[in-house]
């Protein structure tokens, strides 16, 4: 008897529940063949009805119990599975070595990566990534190269999942932006993905070059998945590759390259980065135009200024604005102060925070009167940031209250990072604050820009009543323990 059927009977009430079918055909027979006897019909008993349940029941859960305690196969017997004459078992047990996270079930699983059959090849590497054993890196090396897509594909996910720090909270933290599905650590956006490898993993020479070689895949796909992992992978040697990549490379791989250029933070490719400001495909010229902002590069200053000029209206001409803050240059200042007035909130904040990166103490006033006049919040949040970077300290308690906001703590987050180690003896006075959100995103954000002097101040929160307050705490303190 299935489940959904005993539910259903235990939701019936009671004196709703009918004779069974059985019974009633019966009476039906009898009436029409003129044999039917006439008998007094014994009145129903729900007591009976409601024990027989039970005892359905008790049968029902013995079975489900003794199925949860069927013994798992073995290594032993997975290892001989690995070597079955069917795909299908082999399949199966390539999948279940990886489950196993044993290092006894590397051995096995490399000796299968040569095998015949697509489906079981993929499953093998993505087992060994789902192992993360160094020892899988050379086959590795090879799968990469497979004439199957899917195992190319496994293969490079396989190599970033190797790497990938989970102890320090790639999965485990939600503020590292779990981007993670099963063991793939590629998101399907590939615009908000920050996730790269912790400062103290080191990735060889080799794996970088095989997996730049897969820029130019004749799979697009793969081309995506390279150019994404070399991002993650911090992957400044591969540099040269992706930039030449780019030059061929279709929108996609372009905006992905782009991306994962910023993550690797060297802002000597801007000028490589400069002509893509002018191409007619939109993703990709809006991507190019954070990028410089973001390397904050005043070689594209004067094409920024001219794409604002040219784009009244437009979605370009507040991305323009939007880098044109994040270089924050002074020639940009009468920019900015005309755009504190401008009906659009959006034009307000990037000139709030383009003036916060100048840092022209004349403007307090302006700048002052234009947050008590503030409606929007995160427009009131770049005002705060402006304010105190001129002087008004007490506009760190603004900021602070940004932090729980769900819509906004991603934007404070970034004002306190950009501010750097300087800001962290102002952010550990409140690791005690009342909001445990609070506490929460303080230990991400001084896990970053702290210093081993700030390891102290974090380790009473390793008791901390709330558990996402002590996993960041635990990642802080490990981050900054390695730097």
């Amino acid at each position: 008897m299935s489940f959904d059927i005993l539910k259903q009977l235990i939701k019936t009430p009671v004196e709703s529940v009918p004779l069974s079918l059985g019974h009633c055909q019966a009476h039906q027979i009898a009436n029409l063949s003129g044999h039917f006897k006439e008998e007094k019909v014994k009145p129903f008993r729900p007591g009976f009805l409601f024990a027989t349940i039970v005892f359905i029941l008790t049968l029902f859960f013995a079975h489900a119990t003794t199925s949860l305690l069927v013994e798992e196969p073995t290594l032993e017997r997975l290892k001989i599975d690995l070597k079955s004459s069917e795909a299908k078992v082999r399949k199966k047990a390539a999948t279940e070595l990886g489950k196993s996270r044993s290092r006894e079930a590397v051995a096995p699983l490399l000796s299968a990566a040569q095998d015949p059959d697509i489906e079981v090849r993929e499953e093998v590497v993505k087992s060994l990534g789902l192992l993360r054993d160094q020892e899988a890196i050379t086959i590795l090396l090879t799968t990469i190269k497979d004439p199957a897509e899917s195992v190319r594909e496994e293969s490079i996910i396989a190599l970033v999942n190797i790497y990938v720090d989970h102890d320090a909270g790639f999965i485990m933290t939600r503020l590292a932006r779990k981007v993670y599905k099963k063991i793939n650590p590629f998101s399907d956006q590939v615009g908000t993905d920050p996730t790269v490898i912790e400062h103290y993993v080191k990735v060889g020479p080799v794996v970088i070059d095989s997996i730049a070689e897969r820029l130019l895949d004749s799979s697009p796909s793969i081309q995506l998945d390279a150019a994404k992992a070399l991002g993650i992978l911090k992957a400044q040697a591969a540099i040269p590759k992706m930039l030449e990549a780019m030059k061929t490379g279709d929108s996609n791989l372009r905006v992905a390259t782009l991306r994962s250029l910023y993550k690797i933070k060297d802002p000597s490719v801007d000028e490589q980065i400069l002509p893509y400001l002018n191409v007619t495909d939109n993703a990709v010229r809006s991507e190019a135009i954070l990028t410089l902002g973001l390397f904050k590069s005043h070689k594209a200053l004067p094409t920024l200024q001219k794409i604002y000029d040219q784009n009244a209206g437009s979605k370009l001409r507040i991305k323009a604005l939007q880098a044109i803050s994040l270089i924050g240059d002074r020639t940009s200042l009468e920019l900015f102060t005309r755009n504190l007035r401008d009906p659009d909130s959006l034009y307000r904040q990037f000139a709030a925070e383009g003036i916060a990166r100048v840092i022209d103490g004349s403007l307090v006033e302006e700048v002052s009167r234009a947050h008590i006049k503030e409606k929007k919040l995160g427009t009131q949040l770049a005002l705060s940031f402006a304010l105190y970077r001129l002087g008004r300290k007490e506009y760190i308690e603004k900021l602070i209250m940004g932090l729980p906001e769900r819509m906004h703590y991603e934007q404070v987050t970034s004002y306190f990072l950009e501010m750097g180690n300087p800001i962290q003896f102002e952010l550990v006075k409140y690791l005690n604050h009342g909001d445990a959100k609070v506490r929460e995103r303080l230990c991400y954000i001084l896990g970053l820009i702290g210093d081993k002097s700030t390891i102290d101040k974090l380790k009473p929160l390793l008791k901390d009543p709330d558990s996402n307050v002590v996993s960041e705490a635990a990642l802080a303190i490990r981050r900054l323990g390695t730097s």
